[in-house]
């Protein structure tokens, strides 16, 4: 609802960055002495989006804005107005964003690098900790995001690229108000590049990364300006619409536990900001509150739409005293005519200059820019390559600079390190049980050194502790700036458990194999769907009865083999695949010149496809294993049971030389947490393992089902299901962290 103010003395105008002069509100024709008008608009996540909708009754009412100030998502919503684009454009923004998936500079798995992929079955997750740098020590990340495609969106909205520029020279004058870390005070950015002012107004605490301009390390505008009536008056305004869409201070009683008590005292700063600025408010100037309270989060971007209806709600009640700031149509005609303008031509590269504090090459960095020198900027390419480069996940940013240097127009790259870097610290679990008493639980810890090398190696070790204890080590190290070729060598101490079961489904023996010994490769890679690698490995260790057998039991063995693999992987997920294909064909040849105990080889073939509809997704796989020549040691053999594997069956229930199978599969998104997915599914298989391969019949296959509930989980994919086979018990499992 609309409010005037009483009068007040205004403080002192905020700081501003030194040049810049932040007198100006807007041009004037001769003879033209109306008071000019300056738009205050308040920061509130997702409750800014009401802003849109006073915007469209000022034009509705013919009321010109002469000059703009916001803060957070006052901010997006001035920048782009002050842009040149109407507020019915910048509505379509807002609805049309994913701003769920804007927040977060995660790539999709089916954009990442064939190197970024395969860390899915480590089954280990970055936990934002890491070690080393110029100051040593473990550092934490800065926030969760860096906001590369939150830069993307305000790029294209404002179509002013990354052209560094004076904010007065914009159709509308404007600045963005964020908050120096390191002083606590405002800062009005008026000048560089409008989209990383906004992004800088928009940096939330623990969240998005801070940015860095002209050596200031900036944070949310709110903190310290929650409504910039100071900075729009200091820019000339006579008269100031200020609108507020913060959240109030929740009432609390004794029984308030921390989190709610630090979520209050945040709420301190930008409520005692708020009240501050709009203390300052002559009874010339009003304010507007949308009642977004308890209604639209700051956090519920998905309630854009409503947000939208409760701003015209107010802007539809403010009416009658806006219409004082009205003026005649053909005033207006002219105003709107000079700020309406058209998204400017992209310019032409002239030169390409990069900073690079990384331990990368420049031509690793390059590599994934599409700048060339002549041809016009595609910011569109540009902005997909960075958030590709960034997605090596080492950089704390990686941005670009379109500058005019010695009439010359230009691209300068800058790209930083992770403060927390370059040993990162992972972390991980994996967990099975099927209630009935077998049971598997792990955590592991992974330290990954990244990069080792300019042309990006890296190195990792790994930890498990609990059933399958282990240690092991790998090194990747890209043998190109383009990672066409890479050699890869992985050792260490593995532990692996599985039960013996007889023909009436009942566990009757529990082994235990422990193997020790490394394995090496050289890969083609082939973009980031496809890879071809050669390698070869030697192992020794034992197995021996844990249940069942007497203990004292153990056989040892050796392992020496040749390997060959090609992949294709264009899947989104591989715990719950909703779109793409994944495919593996490999042969391994176990041969005694190698220290093997037995010669044999074996061909495993696996392919799997999805499509989604909507929230509905089928998916269809084909698994071919077989022993081609000579007999596999029980070490060897291959293991049957479980999701996607005949899910009537225990976790390696079915053991055999060869197994085959396909399996259909349905899964139905409930929806999202964070970006994360919840679904519920089922699948069907039919398949069977054998001792012989002349044995294998399409006949003697056995009809297997599953039901399962699953999310995406922080830890890893948890799931909770039942399976059934013809002629079988039930079987309920409990998994985590478990993949195709």
């Amino acid at each position: 609802m609309p409010a005037f103010a009483q009068p007040s003395t205004p403080g002192p105008p905020p700081e501003t960055f030194p040049g810049l002069d932040g007198h100006q509100c807007g041009e004037r024709a001769p003879g033209d002495t109306r008071p000019r008008i300056g738009l205050a608009l308040g920061g509130g996540g997702a409750r800014g989006i009401a802003h849109v909708r006073v915007l469209k009754k000022l034009e509705e009412l013919h009321i010109p804005v002469d000059c703009i100030a916001g803060t957070s998502a006052g901010a997006l919503v001035g920048a782009l107005y002050a842009a040149g684009r109407s507020p019915q454009q910048i509505e379509d923004v807002v609805l049309s964003t994913d701003w769920k998936a804007t927040f977060s500079d995660t790539l999709p798995r089916r954009d990442r690098t064939l190197r970024r992929k395969s860390d899915d079955y480590t089954r280990l997750a970055p936990i934002g900790v890491g070690f080393g740098g110029d100051s040593g020590g473990v550092r934490l990340a800065a926030g969760i995001s860096q906001g590369q495609r939150l830069i993307a969106v305000f790029e294209n909205a404002t179509g002013g690229g990354r052209v560094a520029g004076d904010f007065n020279r914009l159709p509308i004058p404007f600045r963005a108000v964020a908050t120096d870390i390191n002083t606590g005070q405002a800062v009005a950015i008026g000048q560089g590049s409008l989209a990383m002012a906004m992004r800088a107004s928009m940096s939330l605490p623990g969240i998005m990364h801070p940015v860095n301009l002209d050596d200031r390390v900036l944070l949310d505008g709110g903190i310290a300006n929650q409504i910039p009536i100071d900075v729009v008056r200091a820019m000339g305004a006579e008269r100031i619409i200020a609108v507020d869409v913060g959240t109030p201070l929740r009432v609390l009683g004794s029984d308030a536990s921390v989190l709610d008590v630090v979520d209050q005292m945040s709420g301190f700063l930008t409520v005692g900001s708020a009240q501050r600025q709009l203390a300052t408010l002559g009874p010339q100037d009003m304010v507007i509150r949308p009642d977004l309270t308890g209604r639209v989060a700051t956090g519920e971007f998905d309630k854009a739409a409503l947000a939208l209806e409760i701003g015209q709600v107010a802007a539809d009640a403010a009416a009658p005293q806006l219409r004082r700031y009205s003026v005649d149509e053909a005033t207006y005609a002219a105003f709107q005519q000079h700020q309406r303008t058209h998204l400017p031509p992209a310019p032409t590269v002239e030169f390409v200059r990069l900073v690079n504090d990384t331990g990368y090459s420049d031509e690793v960095l390059m590599g994934y820019l599409p700048l060339k020198v002549g041809e016009p900027l595609d910011a569109k390419a540009l902005q997909q390559g960075i958030l590709h480069a960034y997605g090596m996940g080492t950089m704390s940013s990686i941005t670009y600079d379109v500058v005019r240097e010695d009439e010359r127009t230009g691209v300068v790259v800058t790209a930083h390190p992770k403060p927390n870097g370059p040993a990162y610290f992972e972390a991980g679990m994996t967990l099975s049980n099927d209630l009935e008493g077998d049971h598997e639980a792990n955590l592991r810890a992974g330290l990954r050194f990244s990069p080792i090398s300019p042309n990006g190696a890296e190195a990792r070790v790994t930890l498990q502790i609990g059933s399958e204890p282990g240690l092991t080590g790998e090194y990747y190290a890209p043998l190109d700036p383009a990672n066409r070729y890479a050699f890869n060598a992985v050792g260490g101490f593995q532990t692996s458990s599985f039960n013996i079961f007889d023909d009436a489904g009942y566990r009757i023996e529990r082994d235990r194999v422990q193997r020790y010994g490394a394995a090496v490769g050289i890969a083609r890679n082939f973009g980031e769907v496809a890879s071809l690698g050669i390698g070869v490995e030697r192992y020794a260790g034992d197995a021996r009865a844990v249940i069942g057998t007497p203990p004292q039991d153990k056989r040892y063995f050796q392992q020496g083999a040749l390997t060959a693999q090609l992949n294709w992987d264009d899947i989104d997920s591989v715990f719950f695949p909703r779109d793409g294909t994944l495919g593996r064909l490999g042969v391994r040849s176990s041969q005694g010149w190698l220290g093997a105990d037995e010669d044999f080889d074996q061909l495993d073939f696996d392919l799997v496809g999805a499509r989604s509809f909507g929230r509905h997704a089928v998916q269809l796989g084909l698994r071919y294993h077989a022993t081609i020549s000579g007999q596999a040691p029980p070490e060897s053999l291959y293991r049957l049971g479980g999701r996607w594997r005949l899910a009537g069956f225990q976790h390696n229930e079915l053991t055999g030389q060869d197994y085959a199978l396909g399996f259909a599969g349905y899964t139905y998104e409930l929806g999202r947490v964070l970006g994360r997915s919840a679904q519920v599914g089922g699948t069907l298989e039919y398949g069977n393992a054998w001792q012989k391969r002349s044995d294998m019949s399409l006949a003697d296959g056995i009809v297997n089902g599953s039901l399962f509930i699953g999310f995406d989980s922080w830890i890893g994919p948890l799931i909770f299901g039942m399976g059934l086979r013809e002629g079988g018990d039930r079987v309920v499992f409990i998994e985590l962290g478990q993949s195709l």
